[in-house]
Formats: structure tokens, sequence, C-alpha cells
């Protein structure tokens, strides 16, 4: 019997289980590294990252969504404020940031003033804000410190940046 008419032992009849992909060497890159891809498009773009305190991420932040300390619009316009920061300071109009978020421009400005009030962000003129740089940052450590020492400077009555949440009170459902 040639190899043509042999049948086949072992195998079941059907399609057959498609092969991973073929180990690349490190560093090359022929544009379908998944994980390359991602990061490119979704976490890191073209400017970098931000660090964002892991206090902050994993207590502050899920206690506030799951006792109604802030909303999930606030967080979701803190996350693109986040995202968006250069060295604490974030340029953005109300539009733009409902236009990222797909909400309409109308609910940003209550979201923001409830953020303000809990010292998360502070507002410094229109458009003009600036994230608590312990919650997030983005710069290295020297420039963080130095802007935490510009702000502590400021003795603000809300003590930003240091006291988080001053007045919180849970957001009513509706």
């Amino acid at each position: 019997m040639g190899a043509a008419a042999r049948p086949l032992r072992g195998r079941r009849a059907g399609p057959q289980p498609q092969q991973p992909p073929p180990v690349r060497a490190v560093g090359v890159d022929d544009g379908t590294d998944l994980a390359r891809l991602i990061a490119e498009q979704f976490m890191l773009g073209a400017d970098g990252y931000s660090l964002v305190s892991n206090y902050f991420t994993r207590r502050v932040l899920p206690y506030c969504l799951m006792h109604n300390i802030i909303s999930k619009l606030q967080a979701a316009v803190l996350s693109n404020m986040i995202g968006r920061q250069k060295e604490g300071k974030i340029e953005a109009t109300h539009a733009e940031i409902a236009d990222q978020i797909g909400v309409k421009r109308t609910s940003i400005g209550h979201a923001l003033d409830a953020l303000c009030e809990k010292n998360l962000v502070r507002k410094v003129k229109r458009s003009s804000y600036q994230l608590n740089p312990r919650v997030a940052y983005n710069g290295n450590g020297q420039e963080q410190h130095d802007f935490l020492a510009e702000l502590r400077a400021l003795a603000l009555d809300s003590r930003f940046p240091d006291e988080l949440a001053p007045k919180a009170q849970p957001v009513p459902q509706v």
C-alpha cells in the first residue's frame, strides 16, 4: 500500500486542530504581537503611561464604587483624566471628556464638581485641572515630589492633595 492508500490510524475525520503560531525570536516583530498591539493602541499610546497608586486602585476606588461614594460616571471621568494628564496637569473641555467616554457634555460638570469635592481633582480654571498626584502621576518621582510640594505650599482649605474625600457622602441611587 502506498502512503496515500494507507488508512489513517489514530486520527479522527473532520477539521484538525489549528497549529500554534510559530515561535519568534525575542525582539522580532512581524506586526502580529497581540500584547504589543494592545499596549500601543489601548494602554501606552504615543504619550507613555501614568503611574497610578496601587493603594488607590486596590482599596480606595473599589471602596468608593461599592459604597456609592463615587458614581460610575465620576469613575469614568477620573479614569479619563488619569489617562490624559501630563505631570498632574489636565487641559480638557467637558465636551472632549464626554466624547471620549460616550456621555452627554452636560453630565460632565457635575461629575467633575464631585471629584473636586473629594480632592481627587482640583479645578484651576476653565478647562484646566490638576489631578491629585497621590492618586496618579505621569512623570518621574522627583517631578511628582516637586508637584506635591507646590500644591502643599498653596495651603488650600480643602487640604488638597493630602486629604481625600474630606466630606465624602454616598452618591444617591437613581
